[in-house]
């Protein structure tokens, strides 16, 4: 009886290993593959990307990616991007989502790197690609953003005067900010407003500015993208000059506490979390084959201000959880 009751207990334990092994191989078989995919972007340090990176954090998790933040500075060249994005591609990234630091000349490149990887694009332009490479974007309507912000800078406390206006225009090598910066100044011109200076992002924005503003002082500096926005808001608290009115595109902390404070009058924030999010989506439903290819789409913008910051809605494209 006794060798019995060991036999059973021994048939039962590998019984119980078996099943163990089975189901393990199981769920294995169905488990969903996990991809690895690497995000590109110019100077990836900015705290213009933090809200964007959330939505990284959230898209991850949901669809079980594993992605690399490139650590960056800021590429020089269309050229130095597209290495970075090579050794990428070359460590075995299964996709990659990307800006362009260009747009032009960009058409060939992208041609290239498709035929290695799936690629997907945020908050740039790129130059007509091969249709059988399937290069999906995201960004925002720019037109529709400039003339925004335009009417912003139209409802200014300075309207009855006439208001001598400064635009920091960010990387006009990037065709969708040269669409925002065209959108902007025909509301301006079209209400007769004096542009005294437009400045490209050439390597040393504070510097640049410090020389255009000196050389013919504005009433209103508009600012294109966050990074020369928080350049601008630095430069006029460092030289007291808060009678100057500013304007600009951005969304990051130091922005927003600048717009709780009154020294930015209007901000037009780029919802980078959905952006991110949908980019991840995309790029995953490429990867896994699914029958839903996306095509390019667009993301929302707000325009926020002091009194509308913290309505309902408002607080949750400000400071998303990232969960």
């Amino acid at each position: 009886m006794k060798e019995n009751r060991i036999f059973t207990v021994g048939v039962g334990i590998v019984a119980i290993m078996l099943f163990a092994l089975s189901l393990g191989r199981l769920l294995g078989e169905n488990a969903p593959q996990k991809y690895k995919i690497s995000i590109v972007v110019d100077c990836s340090s900015s705290a213009g990307w933090d809200k964007f990176r959330k939505g990284l954090n959230a898209a991850s998790k949901k669809y079980n990616i594993e992605y690399n933040f490139v650590t960056t500075g800021r590429f020089l060249s269309i050229q130095q991007e597209y290495l970075s994005l090579s050794r990428e591609i070359k460590n075995g990234a299964d996709g990659i989502i990307t800006e362009l630091r260009a747009t032009e000349g960009t058409g060939v490149l992208l041609n290239e790197l498709g035929k290695s990887t799936k690629l997907e694009l945020v908050d740039c332009e790129k130059e007509v690609t091969d249709p059988t490479v399937s290069i999906s974007s995201i960004g925002v309507d720019e037109e529709a953003l400039g003339e925004a912000l335009g009417k912003e800078v139209l409802q200014s406390n300075l309207q009855n005067q006439r208001l001598r206006i400064g635009i920091l225009a960010g990387n006009q090598n990037k065709g969708n900010m040269q669409k925002r910066l065209d959108a902007l100044k025909k509301v301006l011109e079209k209400s007769e407003k004096e542009i005294v200076w437009i400045m490209e992002d050439k390597g040393q924005p504070r510097k640049d500015l410090e020389v255009a503003n000196h050389k013919r002082s504005v009433d209103i500096i508009i600012a294109l993208d966050n990074d020369s926005l928080e350049i601008a808001t630095r430069y006029l608290r460092d030289t007291g000059r808060q009678f100057v009115e500013l304007y600009g595109v951005g969304d990051s902390d130091e922005l927003i506490y600048s717009l709780d404070a009154g020294m930015i009058r209007s901000l037009i924030v780029i919802d980078q979390y959905q952006m991110a999010y949908s980019a991840v989506v995309n790029l995953w439903q490429r990867l896994s084959n699914s029958r839903n290819t996306p095509g390019d789409q667009t993301v929302d913008f707000y325009v926020v201000r002091a009194d509308n910051m913290y309505a309902d809605g408002m607080e949750r494209i400000l400071f998303p959880t990232g969960q």
